[in-house]
């Protein structure tokens, strides 16, 4: 009879236990990740894996065995997915393997631009050296300018696999986001809800404009294509309900939104899996994240760690999670990835400076910045913003000006090289093609420099 009792006791536990996540739970979890202290900026910096001799994709035989010596090297604890290598760690930093052999560094977010240089200058020679041990080259561009996603091996994580599968049901390009792309990623706090909607409106904005300019990606498949961006076209083209800037709810209204407006967007998007007990239940878009609160799905209830992993499989320009995240860059050379850091920083850290971009960008709507990401894929900088009554080069100039007003003294050099480009209406991808870069063996001798 105890054991009866208990039973009932322990069932109705587990149902207040296994209660879905609930809005407001979400948006707690949002507003826990705001920051007080100093705002941070952190980076992430992908670059595509090559041979060195055959400029071929680089094997994850021998990737992994560099992320193997690179942990051994720095104490690093290696991270495991299954019984394979996918990077490693120390707490604060990482390295891994993207799906298609591309390597990330991830670095801690520091205080200040200059000591987010020399970790990243560490890191990165660290790697390099071990590449020309192995005949790797790790190569600062946007896309895998030789191989295409056909003759590219998925690096074996479950979650890549899954992705794999699902990914090109909805977008035809996302088997070449997926296998071929690398870009940069800028890391930015927020202090409050309004702070995070307010950057992330920002951000939004502007990301056409800086697609456009950090434009390094016209050459695929051993041949130029009709785009300075072609990363950029794949990332369009990988899903329309989760990338680009799908949560038009945010971009169209600009005044008293928050956390749960940017939530209604994500929770509309299909799912991809579940984790549980290390096991993924695939669910392969038959469900959305709001249907999975209020229903469930095979027995299983919404938790706040399946809201946090849903979100992670959104892909939008701009995203929110414990902090901003701006992710449509092309893969730069260090110090022009470091100038990424700078643009948004000179912006998203200052209120008046946010104020002059929404003001300068305000005759934009969701549609026109949709259309617009689509024209600096395409021409990177040459073309008309009819709206505004001027180039996407002269946009983009006189928001590096913003955003070096406001940046302090001692970082405003790293808009030194963007603003001199600017000026003389050039992208990433316009220095190369000027100097005649045609090719992977051309793009290759022109990177080395």
């Amino acid at each position: 009879m105890q054991h009866i009792v208990n039973s009932k006791h322990n069932s109705e536990i587990w149902k207040i236990l296994n209660l879905p996540v609930t809005k407001a739970e979400i948006i707690q979890y949002y507003k826990e990740n705001c920051k007080k202290d100093t705002l941070k900026t952190g980076l992430e910096y992908e670059r595509i894996s090559l041979d060195s001799r055959a400029l071929e994709n680089a094997p994850y035989k021998v990737l992994s065995e560099i992320i193997k010596n690179f942990a051994m090297i720095n104490e690093w604890e290696l991270i495991f997915d299954s019984d394979i290598v996918i990077g490693a760690k120390d707490g604060f930093n990482s390295i891994s393997l993207e799906p298609g052999g591309q390597f990330e560094i991830s670095l801690q977010p520091k205080n200040n631009l200059n000591d987010i240089l020399e970790n990243i200058n560490y890191y990165a020679r660290q790697i390099d050296k071990l590449g020309e041990y192995y005949n790797i080259t790790f190569l600062p561009y946007g896309i895998n300018p030789k191989n295409t996603y056909p003759d590219i091996e998925i690096i074996k994580k479950q979650r890549y696999e899954i992705m794999a599968d699902y990914l090109p049901r909805i977008g035809k390009l996302a088997p070449v986001m997926m296998k071929e792309t690398a870009g940069v990623q800028a890391n930015f706090d927020y202090t409050s809800e309004d702070d995070a909607i307010l950057k992330l409106k920002t951000a939004a904005y502007i990301s056409p404009f800086a697609t456009g300019f950090y434009a390094n990606s016209p050459i695929r498949d051993n041949s130029l294509t009709n785009y300075k961006s072609f990363r950029a076209l794949a990332w369009k083209y990988t899903g329309y309900d989760r990338c680009n800037l799908f949560y038009q709810n945010l971009i169209n209204t600009r005044m008293g939104q928050g956390f749960e407006d940017y939530i209604d967007a994500i929770i509309d998007v299909p799912m991809l899996f579940i984790q549980r007990d290390d096991k993924n239940i695939e669910i392969m878009g038959k469900i959305t994240f709001r249907e999975f609160m209020q229903k469930g799905y095979e027995g299983n209830s919404a938790t706040l760690n399946d809201y946090i992993l849903h979100s992670s499989l959104t892909f939008p320009d701009v995203r929110l999670k414990n902090c901003l995240e701006i992710r449509n860059h092309d893969s730069q050379n260090i110090i022009l990835a470091m100038s990424i850091c700078a643009f948004y920083k000179g912006i998203l850290y200052s209120k008046d400076a946010i104020y002059d971009v929404l003001e300068f960008l305000k005759p934009l709507n969701y549609e026109d910045l949709e259309i617009l990401g689509l024209q600096s894929a395409k021409f990177g900088l040459d073309y008309m913003v009819e709206k505004l009554k001027m180039t996407a080069s002269d946009v983009i100039k006189h928001l590096f000006e913003i955003s070096r007003k406001y940046l302090p003294d001692i970082e405003k050099d790293y808009l030194d090289k963007p603003l001199w480009m600017a000026s003389r209406r050039k992208s990433v991808a316009d220095l190369m093609l000027d100097e005649g870069v045609c090719d992977t063996q051309s793009l290759y001798k022109y990177l080395a420099k």
